[in-house]
């Protein structure tokens, strides 16, 4: 008799999944031994090899983490969209030890030193954070050059009402988010309050997502 097929296919973007989701955590409360498989079939079963991505493509880091542990995500614009495409090895918080169950992590000298020491993406130059606030309401080169992080003061004083009218006066270009929810995005890394952008539909989260990303 010929086994059936997993209902469960174990991919790197469902152990992407996980990590953001703090299943880490989970694993370590309910003394989840094969965690640690687990996760390492995860990595292995569609790439066998890292994650490599052409130098040409535009990329972007960030500082992440759950209750447990810590690491970096990047993400490459992909046909128009902003895709996660790795992420280094989890640190833990406490022991600082680092995570060992596989491997298929990005290299940690990948990180921009900016980052690793965790600098704003605010411009240093006050010419240029005039002009980056000088244009409400229109996109603007720096800004988009820094991926919307963060997107105008502007645009982060509105609430969601304003927002609401003002979205639907502009197209563009779509930037999506894998592993994680556009709010979570919005509001850990993009520095939009929880309290403004409550009651926005996913629709209306995902192009102000777009939004930030093209520089507003």
């Amino acid at each position: 008799m010929e086994p059936q097929p997993s209902r469960f296919q174990l991919t790197r973007r469902r152990f992407a999944f996980w990590l953001g989701f703090g299943l880490f955590n989970l694993a370590e409360a309910l003394r989840v031994e094969a965690f640690d498989d687990v996760a390492a079939a995860a990595m292995r079963a569609t790439e066998s090899a890292p994650p490599t991505t052409p130098p040409a493509t535009p990329e972007h880091w960030t500082a992440a983490e759950n209750n447990t542990w810590q690491w970096y995500e990047r993400e490459n614009l992909v046909d128009g969209s902003w895709k996660l495409t790795g992420i280094t090895t989890p640190v833990h918080k406490r022991t600082g030890e680092r995570y060992t169950g596989h491997e298929g992590y990005l290299d940690d000298n990948l990180v921009p030193e900016s980052v690793r020491r965790g600098e704003a993406t605010e411009s240093e130059s006050p010419g240029e954070d005039v002009a980056v606030e000088d244009d409400p309401g229109q996109p603007n080169p720096l800004r988009r050059a820094r991926h919307g992080r963060p997107p105008s003061r502007w645009l982060r004083s509105l609430n969601a009402e304003e927002l609401r009218i003002w979205l639907k006066t502009i197209d563009p270009p779509e930037a999506g988010v894998s592993g994680m929810t556009f709010w979570e995005h919005l509001t850990r890394d993009h520095s939009f309050s929880a309290d403004r952008i409550a009651g926005l539909t996913i629709d209306e989260q995902a192009k102000l997502h777009a939004a930030a990303h093209y520089g507003y």
